[in-house]
């Protein structure tokens, strides 16, 4: 993040200085925001930076214990600066004292901050810097700690692209559209781990996948062969969804970059339109896509059942090294709150007024239709329980249709967003207007991280669609017919386990019959089998080497026995035949035994 939030958020001449010393490795950086006492919420960072004036000058102070920097990788003991997140503190120009003692809060603001002296590598005075302990997984990061005693920095410190100061400390804000423009360096990263979620899933399946097509248990009956793991329903059932759900991710990954990247040429014309739903689409996918790897990692552990506990399948240091994900750089529940807060506001914009009101764009243009439900937003409103269905399934076959699937993934969503509304409204019941925050919305958050979650599945699956619809028309793909009809299976497949997970809420929407949910369940299964045959292959397809992977499970060769016999003889209680115990414990206790 180091790098990046120069680059969003640095002046010309920041980066003029900086980037190249990054580039060359002349200094290591990261980003600072984390604290003790607040990680989601930013507004709360106690660490502060007060201008002086008369030596154009910050003073950086932690406070008190819970300002203490907590988390930044790298930090422990390699970074050399830092990317400090610090509450800005400048004179109050409306203070009438001569002396200018009183003071104004102009919140967080980024300053790049030297931490450590670059000859000795040692902390710089007024810093205490350090690393924090050992974690579930990942310690091969020094992620740290950093407390700064009245450090001084200079004024042009201060990352100043869109809002600075001069130097009599006045305050000159970003233009009114370019407000949030802090908030595209932490976009940036939930793109990225949106991205990344599908590569590390992506290895556990692999893993797993080429783990059980070689693993054979339980003869069906005399003299024959025992069954490949692969084979057994409960596995299938497990294994092929997450395939396919790891090549949604993947979609869903390269879509988020280039909205992202969109953005980002958007954002040098000075054009901030497109923040507002980058931002939420970026924090509700950061959350389902993480649930989803996370989830999916070790669901593909326990497919490999005993050898799968083994640290030499790769899986275990895997899990530990991912699970991390779901609550840094914003806890997934806070997170998906993010994007529920935007669609419902959208939401009621739709419901309450459509005179003179400009449609909703993007990801969740769908709400629109919200307006034809014709329903009310009142705590006392009844469903009509005889409605019918409005899914046009007529078998399971049907359920491969990509806009029947899409269809029902809206409805759903739609469906989330009534209750939502109306669950806050319950909270809030003789307000003017809702209250996105306090205790309405605290008591309601269940129902908003449904409605995010229902909104990030439709999004996801769409982009799997459009992606997979689009290899067919471009001229570069390479992909044979045969392929292709593969990759429309695995994305029927996605749509389908997304339904199947969905179907409470579709009945409960009345988008489908209790006949329909059956009808999907069986074409589940049916695709699931279909795909079997190109299970390996699929996960194949990823290119993960041997070495990347690092699992004596998952070696591409299939030579699960020997790898693991193999890599078993590295543990170092084989480097001596007696054992370490033999020794202070043993040779006394059996001694005096006697030789049977």
């Amino acid at each position: 993040m180091f790098i990046p939030s120069i680059l969003s958020q640095g002046s010309p001449e920041q980066q003029a200085k900086w980037l190249p010393l990054c580039n060359s490795l002349k200094v290591i950086g990261t980003y600072a925001q984390t604290e003790l006492g607040h990680g989601t919420f930013v507004r709360g960072l106690e660490t502060l930076a007060v201008y002086d004036k008369d030596t154009r000058q910050f003073i950086v102070h932690s406070p008190n214990l819970t300002s203490t920097k907590w988390w930044p990788g790298g930090l422990g003991k390699t970074a050399t600066h830092v990317i400090l997140m610090a509450r800005l503190i400048l004179p109050d120009s409306n203070s009438s004292s001569s002396h200018g003692s009183r003071q104004k809060d102009y919140g967080p603001h980024g300053f790049v901050v030297q931490i450590r002296d670059m000859g000795t590598h040692l902390p710089l005075p007024g810093i205490t810097v350090g690393d924090i302990g050992p974690k579930m997984g990942y310690n091969g990061v020094d992620n740290g700690y950093l407390r700064f005693n009245h450090v001084r920095i200079p004024k042009d410190a201060m990352l100043s692209r869109f809002s600075s100061i001069t130097d009599e400390g006045a305050y000159i804000p970003p233009p009114k559209d370019n407000a949030k423009a802090s908030y595209a360096t932490m976009v940036y990263v939930r793109a990225t781990i949106v991205r990344d979620a599908g590569e590390y899933l992506g290895r556990a399946v692999t893993i797993a996948t080429r783990y059980t097509a070689v693993r054979r248990q339980t003869a069906p009956g005399p003299n024959e062969r025992e069954l490949q793991v692969l084979d057994y329903d409960g596995v299938q059932q497990t294994l092929l969804p997450l395939i396919a759900k790891t090549y949604a991710l993947k979609f869903m990954g390269n879509a988020m970059m280039d909205m992202y990247d969109n953005f980002n040429k958007d954002r040098d014309a000075g054009n901030f339109n497109a923040l507002p739903e980058l931002h939420a689409l970026s924090s509700g996918l950061k959350s389902l896509c993480t649930d989803i790897a996370a989830g999916g990692i070790e669901a593909s552990r326990r497919t490999c059942g005993g050898h799968g506990y083994s640290m030499l399948s790769g899986l275990p240091t895997l899990f530990n090294s991912y699970v991390q994900n779901v609550t840094w750089e914003g806890d997934n529940n806070v997170m998906f709150l993010q994007t529920a807060r935007y669609l419902l506001k959208a939401f009621l914009a739709v419901n309450q007024s459509a005179a003179g009101r400009k449609p909703i764009q993007g990801s969740a243009s769908y709400l629109e239709e919200a307006i034809t439900e014709n329903r009310s937003l009142l705590p006392q409103q009844q469903k009509n329980m005889t409605s019918n269905s409005k899914c046009t399934v007529t078998s399971p076959e049907g359920w491969r249709r990509p806009q029947v699937q899409l269809d029902a993934l809206k409805a759903v969503a739609i469906e989330l967003a009534f209750q939502a509304a109306e669950t806050l409204k319950r909270h809030h019941p003789h307000g003017s207007h809702l209250v996105f925050e306090g205790a309405p919305w605290n008591n309601s958050t269940v129902d908003l991280i449904k409605l995010a979650k229902a909104h990030c599945v439709y999004a996801m699956h769409q982009a799997m669609v459009a992606r997979v619809a689009a290899m067919q028309h471009t001229t570069t793909t390479t992909l044979s017919p045969s392929c292709l009809a593969v990759m429309h299976r695995v994305t029927a497949l996605h749509g389908i386990v997304c339904c199947n997970e969905a179907a409470a809420d579709l009945l409960e929407s009345g988008h489908v019959s209790p006949q329909q949910v059956a009808a999907l369940r069986i074409e589940q299964r049916a695709v699931v089998r279909e795909i079997r045959p190109d299970a390996v292959a699929l996960v194949d397809a990823f290119g993960y080497e041997d070495y990347l992977l690092h699992s004596a499970l998952g070696r591409k060769a299939g030579d699960v026995y020997n790898s693991l016999f193999s890599m078993a003889q590295g543990s170092p209680l084989n480097e001596t035949e007696e054992g370490p115990a033999w020794q202070p414990v043993l040779k006394q206790l059996l001694s005096t035994r006697s030789r049977l």
